[in-house]
């Protein structure tokens, strides 16, 4: 139960306190988020998403353009990706990237129109200096577990944001 979908419920009345919460509980229940069938017909769409997202950023790195996850991904996060992107070339540097394995560990959807995603996913890292091929640095099979948080927009999702929470060496 998501004690946030009772804030304001008026508990008092001629019933008993406990069963009157109970019984105006119930009802909420059920509303408090969307059906397990919506989430359940929304996990492929949000698969699709995310997968897209590894490969369009994986792109955004080797090319030092994020422009391409303007696609997938709201502005807020683009701009994320892009400082990033700048802060490493004016190191000198370049990150390669590619998604090896990505596994959703869970799925919460609120309201329909915002999520929270957790992944574990595996990535092969090359950190090369920038304008040659000369590896700097190179992680064969990083993982990391991954929060990301999407919005509904216009009957789309979209990342809205990806934290990294851990990260390890196999």
């Amino acid at each position: 139960m998501r004690i946030a979908c009772l804030r304001g419920a008026d508990l008092s009345g001629g019933l008993s306190g406990g069963l009157s919460a109970l019984l105006l509980t119930l009802p909420l229940v059920g509303a408090c988020g969307p059906s397990a069938d919506f989430v359940a017909a929304e996990r492929p769409a949000i698969e699709r998403l995310l997968a897209d997202y590894a490969g369009r950023m994986a792109e955004a790195y080797r090319t030092g353009d994020a422009t391409p996850l303007a696609e997938v991904a709201t502005e807020r996060e683009t701009l994320r990706v892009a400082t990033q992107i700048e802060s490493l070339a004016s190191e000198g540097k370049q990150l390669r990237v590619e998604l090896l394995r990505q596994a959703i560990e869970s799925v919460d959807v609120y309201r329909r129109t915002g999520a929270t995603v957790q992944t574990l996913e595996t990535w092969r890292l090359e950190v090369v200096a920038l304008g040659s091929e000369a590896v700097l640095s190179q992680s064969p099979e990083q993982e990391n577990r991954v929060v990301y948080s999407l919005v509904r927009e216009e009957g789309r999702w979209r990342i809205l944001s990806r934290i990294l929470k851990q990260t390890s060496e196999p």
